[in-house]
């Protein structure tokens, strides 16, 4: 068997297997970084997520859009600096000319953490994108600006005045470069005692044991625990691109335990008697492999979040069985009312019933 615990390095990009969601489900299909890298450096190599490092020039913009932060940028930490923004005097501009890699090195989460700690509005300069050598075919531009529309229309729902706003037409004006150039000392100085703790925020994070929480999902819900109590509402039945629901069939559930298992962020547990299956909204990333992995397809996604519960991580239980013995195989199982039988005698008697007819005749 091939060694999958392995870090892929390309000067300052690193990818790491393990916590990629291909690597901890085998039948997932995420392509997010694949689709988004301008370069062709990502591929699928016996359906694993490979990085071709010859091809990859470290640009930084697929690093925002990994759902469990397996990629990485040693010069550059998107959660430090997020974390670090209501620390700067002066709103940075947010360029790729000045102050940061490519702008995709940022997520929602990220944009959302920046208005919410800063009390402001957080400019992006994407007056360079469309001509970027980056942004071939569009894409690389559309999904930056993908993300700052899901952030405004989130920070819209629960009410937040910020927003996060974007230059599109270049200024060449020097007042305009000397602006940069006084944006960007300000960052360097507000970092400059913390420097290392900002480049390795994320490094750390994920050295600590049994850590499967991506840290941009962390940052984000202690920026919430910060202002939920003052939101008008908190409950929502809308969608979001941020936060998920999930629910479970009772009747078509087998409790076999798979989606508990493969859950990479444990959004799914069970209860301490494994009789039942609680769920996490806060802990939840949205990757569908638990609604992929349930043979009888008894997950499904359901609409509305509630910011109280992912702030702190409140769990709901979905489902809970009373474990009885099968008259048939004598094995326990969830009983859902009737007869005390388990699905697998009964399917097997329904498949069969011709056979004891026979025998019962003969």
């Amino acid at each position: 068997m091939g060694n999958i615990n392995f870090v892929q390095k390309s000067n300052l990009f690193s990818y790491t297997a393990t916590r990629c969601l291909r690597n901890e489900y085998y039948h997932n299909d995420c392509t997010i970084c694949i689709d988004v890298c301008p370069k062709g450096a990502f591929n699928i190599v016996r359906n694993k997520l490979t990085l071709f490092e010859n091809e990859c020039v470290g640009c930084a913009g697929c690093i925002g859009s990994c759902p469990t932060e397996a990629l990485e940028i040693e010069s550059f930490d998107p959660n430090g600096y997020a974390a670090s923004y209501q620390y700067m005097e002066e709103a940075p501009i947010l360029s790729c000319k000045v102050t940061t890699p490519c702008l995709g090195v940022f997520d929602v989460e990220h944009f959302t953490v920046m208005a919410l700690r800063g009390e402001r509005n957080v400019t992006c300069d994407l007056s360079h994108c469309a001509e970027c050598v980056l942004n071939e075919n569009g894409k690389l531009e559309s999904s930056i600006r993908e993300k700052i529309n899901a952030t405004n229309q989130f920070l819209e729902m629960i009410k937040i005045p910020y927003r996060i706003e974007s230059i599109d037409e270049k200024e060449e004006q020097a007042s305009r470069r000397a602006l940069f150039r006084k944006g960007f000392e300000k960052v360097k100085e507000s970092l400059a005692e913390e420097s290392v703790a900002h480049v390795s925020m994320t490094t750390a994070h994920h050295k600590l044991p049994d850590q499967k929480m991506p840290l941009k999902r962390i940052l984000l819900k202690n920026s919430l625990k910060e202002i939920v109590t003052g939101l008008e509402t908190t409950g929502f039945s809308e969608s979001s691109p941020l936060f998920f629901n999930k629910q479970i069939n009772f009747e078509e559930c087998t409790n076999c335990g798979d989606c508990t298992q493969f859950c990479p962020t444990d959004a799914l547990f069970p209860t301490s008697d494994k009789q039942g299956i609680f769920f996490s909204q806060g802990k939840c990333i949205g990757c569908g492999i638990c609604e992929d992995i349930c043979k009888p397809n008894a997950i499904s996604a359901k609409e509305g979040f509630d910011l109280v519960s992912v702030a702190y991580e409140r769990a709901e239980q979905l489902v809970y069985y009373e474990m009885v013995t099968c008259h048939e195989c004598r094995c326990p199982y969830p009983y859902k009312g009737g007869d005390p039988i388990c699905d697998r005698c009964s399917s097997f008697m329904k498949t069969n019933a011709n056979m004891f007819t026979l025998a019962r005749d003969l």
